[in-house]
C-alpha cells in the first residue's frame, strides 16, 4: 500500500487504527511489516502514525481514546483543555472509562472510571469524545485540585459556561456526594462576582 493511501485512512488528527485499515486494505501481516520498515510508528496497540509526521498533543488525545474500550472518552485536565484551557494540556492524556469493565493499561494514559449513574455524556471537540465542559472542571477538582482555579477561570473566560452554572452543578453534585465537590467549592469562594480569580 502507498504512504498516500495510509494517509487517506488517518483519523483526523492524523492517528491510523488497525481495524480500519486490517483486512480491508492490507493484510495483518502487512500492518505488522509496515511497522518493522519504519513505515508506522507504534501510539499504542493497534493505533500508529505515519512515519514523518510529527506527533501532536490532538494527535496524543486521538490514539489514546482510539486504542481504549469503547464508551472511553476524554476527561478532567484531557478534557479542559479540549475545550480551550491552554493550562489543562499536560503528558498524560486523562480519560474516563466505564465502570463495566478494566479498562486496561495504555503508555501515557490515566483511565478514571465513575461508577455514578447516569455515565458523563459525551461530546465532541475537534472530532475527539469528550465529556462537557462542567464535568471537566468537576473531575478537575476532584484529581488535580492544584490545578482548578487556572482551569476554571480559562473556561469561563473561554465563555464555555458562566459561574451561576458552576455554582448549580457544585449544588446538584453536593447532594450526591461526588468525589471534587469541597475542592470546587473552595475554588468558587474564591470568586468575587463575576471576576476571575487572581493567578499565579
Amino acid at each position: 500500500m502507498q504512504h498516500s493511501s495510509l494517509t487517506d485512512l488517518a483519523l483526523r488528527h492524523g492517528s491510523l487504527v488497525r481495524d480500519s485499515v486490517v483486512p480491508s486494505r492490507m493484510s495483518l501481516a502487512a500492518w505488522y511489516r509496515a511497522h518493522s520498515s519504519g513505515r508506522l510508528v507504534r501510539l499504542h496497540p493497534g493505533v500508529a502514525r505515519l512515519a514523518g509526521t510529527q506527533p501532536t498533543p490532538m494527535m496524543r488525545v486521538e490514539a489514546a481514546i482510539a486504542a481504549s474500550m469503547p464508551g472511553s472518552i476524554a476527561g478532567g485536565l484531557t478534557a479542559a483543555w479540549l475545550w480551550g484551557s491552554p493550562s489543562a494540556v499536560g503528558p498524560v492524556v486523562e480519560l474516563l472509562a466505564p465502570p463495566y469493565r478494566h479498562p486496561g493499561r495504555l503508555d501515557g494514559v490515566e483511565f478514571h472510571r465513575p461508577t455514578a449513574v447516569p455515565y458523563p455524556r459525551s461530546c465532541t471537540v475537534s472530532g475527539l469524545r469528550t465529556c462537557d465542559p462542567l464535568r471537566s472542571v468537576l473531575d478537575v477538582a476532584a484529581w488535580n485540585p492544584t490545578r482548578l482555579d487556572a482551569v476554571l477561570a480559562e473556561l469561563v473566560g473561554a465563555g464555555c459556561f458562566g459561574i451561576d452554572a458552576v455554582h448549580d452543578m457544585l449544588g446538584r453534585e453536593r447532594r450526591q456526594g461526588r468525589p471534587g465537590v469541597t475542592a470546587l467549592a473552595g475554588a468558587l469562594s474564591r470568586w468575587s462576582g463575576d471576576r476571575l480569580p487572581a493567578l499565579a
